[in-house]
């Protein structure tokens, strides 16, 4: 499967990251198995100085121009799925392989352009975590956000609207969570995984969970149009 494919492609990527930031480009003069820090003109621009250019005034924030790019990003994987033939076809393959084909669309090429496209968003995450959070390259620096982005999509129902507010919605419970542990520390951020773990739990069983009886309703109402 393409999925479980990926994921053990990870672990190579990983080992050989770590094999390189520890062996070959790691910083000498520091203890932890890091790169030198990058200058300042390396960093992704941040979101106060955006706004102070254009003439607004807002307080201390890590948010930078990541945020800009992401909501591009999702506008642009909308545009291209609902909106053009290489989605069309792609929809096509996701939703039911065997009619695509009798369609002339080819799976593979279709497979291929998918990874592609979601390889290039990923990587526009490990972009902002260094030049706009670490300014250097860490050990496990994405902290196992790919896996988060797969639970991102499930709630989202793999739209990119959805996945856009339902990443808002991680990103507040983890940050708040974060933040919450400092001023409570009886809370710990580990019940914010827990109440993401629910939500998760919810949003993929409710999908199959009452359709049969909203099918059920629906066809109910529509025959009693018809007869009356």
């Amino acid at each position: 499967h393409v999925v479980i494919t990926t994921i053990m492609f990870n672990f190579i990527a990983s080992a050989l990251m770590v094999y390189l930031l520890v062996d070959v480009i790691r910083d000498r003069r520091q203890m932890g198995p890091t790169t030198e820090a990058l200058v300042k003109e390396q960093w992704l621009p941040m979101f106060k100085n955006i706004a102070a250019f254009f003439g607004f005034k807002v307080g201390y924030s890590p948010l930078n121009i990541s945020f800009l790019l992401a909501i591009l990003a999702s506008f642009g994987v909308w545009f291209l799925i609902w909106r053009t033939k290489w989605g069309y076809e792609m929809r096509a393959v996701g939703h039911n392989t065997q009619a695509a084909v009798y369609a002339g669309i080819s799976p593979k090429k279709n497979i291929i352009l998918a990874m592609i496209i979601s390889g290039a968003l990923a990587g526009m995450l490990g972009v902002n975590e260094i030049l706009g959070v670490h300014h250097k390259i860490l050990v496990n620096f994405p902290a196992g956000y790919g896996f988060t982005g797969i639970a991102v999509a499930l709630m989202g129902r793999n739209h990119p609207i959805g996945i856009f507010l339902a990443a808002l919605l991680f990103g507040m419970l983890y940050q708040g969570g974060s933040e919450v542990t400092f001023d409570m520390p009886n809370i710990t951020r580990y019940m914010f995984v827990a109440v993401q773990g629910v939500i998760i739990l919810f949003s993929g069983a409710l999908e199959n969970l009452f359709r049969p009886q909203i099918e059920s309703f629906f066809v109910n109402t529509m025959k009693r149009k018809v007869i009356t």
